[in-house]
């Protein structure tokens, strides 16, 4: 379905009118994503094949109607507005087409919910970050603690995705002049991209790469591999897996916060932030589409670093 051709006009509405869905994935710039959006897709309509009459059918009301049904299932924000966000994308090519008048998923008719405006609990504290390390450190296998060092300080100064972290290989990390750089051929976007590292980054990679060799793994295809004694033993990491390290090391390390390995993300972000980087440089390290998300987090620490608190004096 991903492979077919992406035709515009006339000869695209055709398309779109004999297999809608399919014409509507094919437009997307990744797999990642278009993946995300069929299982969005079939999770509304039940079905991976739509015609014309089934989507015509559904109104605003509908989709309300779903929102306020997930909401009631358990599931997260952030899930139920991706999903609004992959109906939304999909009627807006419909409507496009010509097919529908309206869509019925457009945000004025469909409010999504809101997400939490309160960025503290999602960045790591840095004590904590330094009892999660320590941990790791007391590791008596050197390979498993090689590794689980260098995703971490991959993470914390990469800001990487689990899925990009999962997903490096040893041909991606290259060097520009004097520059360490981790090149990302699969991203949200779809677009190839760079990440600088730092030298502390590639020491804690090198010393992963000298105990592979040392116990006779070779250094080539994907990084981070399975260490674990059962069927995975060798076979590159999941982004469920690298969740699910940092999730174990932290319980370790006695660390009350719950850690996910998005969170790196975050604190990659708070970190630069509080140690003076522009909004900009954020942006442009975390690969953020728009500036608005990296200033959330540069407007919530000004306020704090210059609030209306500070000026109160008791005499």
């Amino acid at each position: 379905m991903s492979d077919l051709p992406v035709i515009r006009g006339p000869a695209g509405s055709e398309l779109v009118k004999l297999d809608p869905l399919a014409q509507f994935l094919a437009g997307q710039l990744s797999e990642r994503t278009r993946r995300a959006y069929q299982a969005d897709l079939y999770h509304f309509f039940g079905s991976d094949h739509l015609s014309l009459e089934q989507i015509r059918e559904v109104g605003f009301q509908d989709l309300v109607a779903y929102r306020n049904e997930l909401a009631q299932q358990g599931y997260k924000r952030t899930t139920i507005n991706r999903r609004l966000a992959s109906l939304k994308a999909f009627f807006r090519m419909v409507t496009a087409a010509g097919f529908i008048d309206k869509n019925p998923a457009d945000s004025a008719l469909v409010r999504g919910y809101r997400l939490e405006e309160n960025l503290t609990g999602k960045a790591i504290q840095q004590r904590a970050l330094r009892q999660l390390v320590a941990e790791i450190e007391q590791e008596e296998d050197d390979l498993v603690r090689a590794r689980d060092l260098a995703i971490v300080f991959v993470l914390i100064y990469g800001g990487l995705r689990r899925s990009e972290a999962a997903n490096i290989s040893w041909e991606d990390l290259t060097q520009d002049g004097a520059f360490h750089v981790l090149k990302l051929p699969e991203t949200k976007t779809g677009v190839p991209q760079d990440v600088k590292l730092q030298a502390i980054v590639i020491h804690q990679i090198d010393l992963y790469r000298q105990a592979l060799v040392a116990h006779g793994y070779p250094v080539q295809g994907k990084a981070f591999i399975s260490l674990s004694r059962n069927q995975s033993h060798g076979c590159p990491l999941t982004d469920q897996s690298i969740n699910l390290i940092v999730k174990k090391r932290a319980l370790r390390a006695g660390v009350p916060q719950k850690i996910t390995a998005h969170m790196f993300r975050h604190t990659c972000c708070t970190l630069a932030i509080e140690g003076g980087a522009k909004p900009q440089q954020v942006q442009a390290h975390l690969r953020h589409k728009d500036l608005k998300t990296t200033m959330r987090y540069y407007e919530h620490r000004e306020r704090l670093t210059d609030n209306a608190s500070d000026y109160i004096r008791i005499t």
